[in-house]
This record gives structure tokens, C-alpha cells and sequence, in this order.
């Protein structure tokens, strides 16, 4: 079933143009007016249950948006995000001989990163999404058409979007830092380092939990179908949850990433799938922006090290397919494509339990319960792996490897293997696949956000 319809209610629509006209230093154009859109008057202020439900499909849309906004140079946002994290994490490599940047400037044969290029356009779409939620939470706080439970379901709703895309930018940005004050697009706030980001968003996570607690038994309006089971607060706050415990991983607070996955989704012996998901269709709908055809000249293509370094019989490397010829670029070979989702319309998953499991993993290990670790390891490696159990030392440090190399398969190319080699300090064992070549530690500032006040 597809997720939301590629087309934006115009009440929505004349929202996200008013935004971006008032923040034309940050995208550099003139303002103008949107004859066809609606004033932000229309929704801040006593906005009816159908321009609400309007604002939570836009909401929604937004979210995926994210997976699906052509930043430049024909790749979507989210895709580019997977794209730029799978390089800078020695994941993959994107062999296209019409842009070569993807490996000269990526990988880092050019030894920096340009604050402008397409491959930082990331930044904009989660952080429209992040001004969607916050129009949609504005005009619930400024209306008499909601009960109280109604809108404080809004609100844990809201805030729980905002933190999710405010944790993608912050991951990118790393060391340096975000804003988490956007009350005034036009006076935002100081940049906080990587540390006070995290903290930020925990906090708003915390704040959408107690807010979802006391939303009542339904949310006033309706939500996708990649939503479904997670489409109620008490639900949803499972969702909010899941994103608390990798927030707390992040923080390495592990009592409160264990604190969090208990009121998740988190089953140690449940489906590895079980989480929310973006659908997608075929037109007017979006097709999935990261499946890909196979045998291209233009293609994403796995590490060679990511099939090498596995062990024999892993059943992850179901996520790539030999080439029938080595795609070659720069000094760059690719033996194999990348085969994630093998079809235009299959989910994307948001968060699920495997990743879950894994966090329940750390967490043991951290805290020094290594048989509960092994436990939980050996589920990924059955399960997901189709593996025999593990074998290895149980001292923190073999165990940490192992934690390691089951995120990288069970979670290769979702974004993750990148933050979790630098927040254990290990960008230096990444593989290095041409001489010259730097590990970039995090992404820089864009060059819009740069120029801002000049």
C-alpha cells in the first residue's frame, strides 16, 4: 500500500514556501509571494480538525520527504545521507564517472570537504521536515479545535519528529555541532557542540514521552500505513522510545538506553523487522529513491572488504550481488552492487528491532552482563546471520568486535557504520582503498549556515 500520495495539500504547501521565503539567506532567493499557498495565519491561529490533519499528513510526507528530496546532482536526501555515510564509513562507494566527487572528494583523495557541495544538500530536507512539525505543533497550541488530550498528543507527536531529524543532522555534523533553537528562523540560535546536541534532543524525546502518556487513547488524525501498529500514543510512544535508546547509546548512558528499549518495541525473541516503515508507489506516489537495477555503469557498490571480511555462509550478504564486471573509477573497483531493496516499492525501515537488539547487546557488554551480551549476539547471528553461535573471548574488548561487525551487516548502509566506528574511536581501522585517501571525522558546516548575518 502506498505510504502518502506524491502531492501536497495546499495549505502545507503554502507553508513550507512561506518558511523558506523568510529564511532566504539560508537558500539564497529573493521573496516572493505564493499566490496559490496558504498565509501561515490561516493554521497559526484557530486552525479546524481538517487543516490539523492536514498538517499531520504534510507531517508525515515530510518525514519521507526526507528519504526522497533531490538536494542536487539527481539524489535524494535521505539517499544522499546513506550515500555520504556509507563512503565516509568505507560502506560503499558510488561509481559514477559523470560526478566523480562521490570518490574524490568523499573518500577524501582532495583532503577536504566542500562546505557547498550537493553532497551536504541533507541538511535542508530533515531540516524542513523539522519546520514542518514545528508549524503543525504552533498551530495545535493556538486552537480551540482539539481537547486537551488531542493536543497534547500533537505535541508528543511533533516533538518526537523534530528530535528524530534533528539526531540525522547532528550525527552528519558531529564535532560541529547544530542549532536546537529554530524558535526564529530569522535570529536562530547558537550552534551547541556534539555533546549539548545530544542532550537537546534527549530532552525532547523525554518531553514527547510524557506528553504521548497523556494524549489519551487515539491521536485526532490519522496516520500512514507504514504507521500501523504505531499509530496510537501508547504505540507511538514505543516508536518515540526506540529513538530515546540510540540517542542514550550515543550518550553511553546505558542504564537509560535499557530504561528506554523497555518501553519500546525491544523483544529479544521477537520478529528482527517489527518497527515502522516508509512506503512507497508507484506515480503519482515515489518509488523507493534507494532500490537500484543491477549491472549499471552508474551504481552504488559495496566495499569489496564488506564481502571479504565476512564470514563464510553470512546470509547478510543477500544485501549485494556480484558484478558480472568490476566497476572501476578513479583507482576505485567495485566488484559488488548494492542490493538492499530489491525492488522500487520495497519499505524503507525507520527503526527495528534487530537494531533494537543490538542496543540491548552494548548495553550488557558496557555494563559487564556478558552473557546476557552473547545471548543477544547470538540471536543477530542466527537469526540474521543464519550463523552458528559465537565462538569468541567473552572479555569487554572481543565482544565489543563482535558488536561491532553484527551492526555493521545487520545495519550496512542505513547509516550507522561510520557514527559507530568514531564513537568508539576506530575511524582509523577503516579500510583505506586508494593511497591518499582521508577518514573524515564528520561533515562540514554547509556553506549556507556559514554565510548566514554576512
Amino acid at each position: 500500500m502506498a505510504y502518502i500520495k506524491n502531492k501536497l495539500i495546499p495549505a502545507v504547501a503554502g507553508l513550507i514556501l512561506i518558511v523558506a521565503a523568510s529564511c532566504n539567506k539560508i537558500i539564497d532567493t529573493p521573496d516572493v509571494t505564493n499566490p496559490n499557498g496558504a498565509e501561515l495565519s490561516t493554521v497559526l491561529t484557530n486552525a479546524s480538525r481538517t487543516q490539523l490533519q492536514q498538517l499531520a499528513t504534510g507531517t508525515f510526507s515530510a518525514m519521507r520527504t526526507g528519504y526522497n528530496t533531490n538536494p542536487g546532482n539527481g539524489t535524494s536526501s535521505y539517499e544522499s545521507y546513506c550515500k555520504v555515510t556509507g563512503t565516509l564509513g568505507r560502506e560503499v562507494y558510488v561509481i559514477n564517472s559523470s560526478e566523480t566527487r562521490w570518490v574524490n572528494e568523499l573518500a577524501g583523495l582532495n583532503g577536504a570537504l566542500d562546505p557547498g557541495a550537493f553532497y551536504n544538500g541533507y541538511y535542508f530536507s530533515f531540516s524542513n521536515a523539522r519546520q514542518t512539525a514545528a508549524i503543525f505543533q504552533l498551530s495545535a497550541l493556538n486552537t480551540n479545535a482539539i481537547n486537551s488530550q488531542e493536543k497534547s498528543g500533537i505535541l508528543g507527536f511533533t516533538n518526537t519528529v523534530i528530535a528524530f531529524e534533528m539526531l540525522h543532522i547532528l550525527n552528519m555534523q558531529g564535532k560541529n555541532g547544530i542549532r536546537v533553537d529554530m524558535r526564529d528562523y530569522l535570529n536562530p540560535g547558537p550552534f551547541v557542540p556534539y555533546d549539548s546536541g545530544l542532550a537537546v534532543i534527549r530532552g525532547l524525546l523525554d518531553t514527547a514521552s510524557a506528553q504521548l502518556q497523556a494524549a489519551g487513547s487515539a491521536f485526532m488524525f490519522t496516520c500512514p500505513p507504514g504507521f500501523s501498529g504505531f499509530d496510537q500514543p501508547s504505540t507511538f510512544l514505543q516508536f518515540n522510545r526506540a529513538i530515546a535508546a540510540r540517542v542514550a547509546l550515543y550518550q553511553r548512558d546505558w542504564q537509560k538506553a535499557l530504561s528506554a528499549l523497555n518501553a519500546s518495541y525491544f523483544d529479544i525473541n521477537g520478529a528482527l523487522s517489527t518497527g515502522p516503515v516508509f512506503n512507497w508507489g508507484v506515480a503519482p506516489d515515489l518509488l523507493n529513491p534507494l532500490y537500484q537495477p543491477l549491472g549499471n555503469a552508474i551504481s552504488v557498490v559495496a566495499n569489496n572488504a564488506f564481502v571479504a571480511e565476512a564470514e563464510p555462509g553470512d546470509a547478510r550478504l543477500n544485501k549485494v550481488v556480484q558484478r558480472s564486471s568490476a566497476l572501476n573509477l578513479v583507482g576505485i573497483s567495485g566488484n559488488y552492487d548494492v542490493n538492499l531493496y530489491s525492488t522500487n516499492l520495497t519499505p524503507v525501515s525507520i527503526i527495528r528491532n534487530e537494531e533494537l537488539i543490538l542496543i540491548y547487546a552494548e548495553c550488557m557488554i558496557q555494563l559487564g552482563q556478558n552473557s546476557n551480551a552473547v545471548q543477544a549476539l547470538n540471536i543477530i547471528r542466527t537469526k540474521a546471520g543464519h550463523l552458528g553461535n559465537y565462538a569468541g573471548q567473552q572479555t569487554k574488548d572481543a565482544l565489543i568486535d563482535e558488536l561491532l561487525k553484527q551492526r555493521r551487516y545487520s545495519l550496512f548502509y542505513e547509516g550507522h557504520r561510520w557514527i559507530d566506528m568514531r564513537r568508539y574511536g576506530r575511524l582509523t581501522q577503516l579500510p583505506i582503498d586508494q593511497p591518499g585517501q582521508t577518514i573524515f571525522d564528520a561533515m562540514p558546516r554547509p556553506l549556507a549556515e556559514l554565510n548566514w548575518g554576512k
